[in-house]
Formats: structure tokens, C-alpha cells, sequence
């Protein structure tokens, strides 16, 4: 399974990408370091995080070990919000790849990386292929 998951990593740098800027999140809405201990999918649930690429600001909550909703609060899509049914992996503290399909066809694979605050995002859309980097921190 830890091969299977280090291969898709590897093909997803391979990708076609755009970079996004990004930019800090407001120190006030930060928890520090929360996620940098995280160790299971299941440690995530009930947790919102920020997710922050240039202008546009996402709070993904972890409604369960399979389960999300996500609401655009700032950027072009601001007050868009869906359900999500997702799949992660744990590789190490702190580290996960995730993965779902939305509604509007884009499918989305992610390393969270909590202890830099980062995400590496990877979108599938109409067979197209997109990266970005951007911030992540647990909100709640």
C-alpha cells in the first residue's frame, strides 16, 4: 500500500502545473502546530482547516473518517460550498494524502502537510491537469 502511495505521489509532480501565490493566514484564526501531531485519518474528524492559495480561502471540515464538507469563504468562489466523500492516507506524523471527486467533475489529490502548513494540490478537470501549492492550518 506504501508503494502504491509513493507511486501516485511521484506521477502527481509529474504533472502539468499553474502555481497559485499564496499568502499567511490571519494570525488570529491560527492553532498553532495542532496538526503536526495528527497520526490517523480519524484524528482529523471534527477539525476544520484553512486552506489558503492566493485570494481564495476554503474551510474543509472532517465531518468523519470518510466524509467532508467544504465552503469557499473568500476568492472567486466565495460561498460555494459541497459535501464530500474522500479517502486519505496516513505516511507519516502529521503527513496525508487525500483524495475525492466533486460534482463538477474535478477530481482532487492532496498531500497535507500540517507540520509546514502546507497543501500540494493536484486537480484533474475535463482530462486537464493542474497543480498548486498552498497554506493549510487547523481553524477548530
Amino acid at each position: 500500500m506504501k508503494n502504491r502511495l509513493l507511486f501516485a505521489m511521484a506521477n502527481a509532480l509529474l504533472i502539468a502545473s499553474c502555481n497559485f501565490t499564496t499568502q499567511e493566514l490571519p494570525k488570529s484564526e491560527i492553532i498553532l502546530d495542532a496538526g503536526s501531531q495528527i497520526q490517523t485519518v480519524k484524528e482529523l474528524v471534527g477539525k476544520t482547516v484553512a486552506y489558503q492559495y492566493g485570494e481564495s480561502i476554503y474551510h474543509v471540515t472532517f465531518d468523519t473518517d470518510s466524509t467532508m464538507h467544504w465552503e469557499a469563504m473568500a476568492g472567486d468562489e466565495k460561498g460555494a460550498l459541497e459535501h464530500e466523500t474522500y479517502v486519505a492516507e496516513f505516511f507519516e506524523p502529521g503527513k496525508f494524502f487525500i483524495s475525492w471527486g466533486e460534482a463538477n467533475g474535478i477530481n482532487v489529490s492532496q498531500v497535507l502537510d500540517f507540520k509546514k502548513g502546507n497543501v500540494y494540490n493536484h486537480l484533474v478537470r475535463d482530462r486537464k491537469t493542474s497543480r498548486g501549492d498552498g497554506q493549510i492550518k487547523i481553524i477548530e
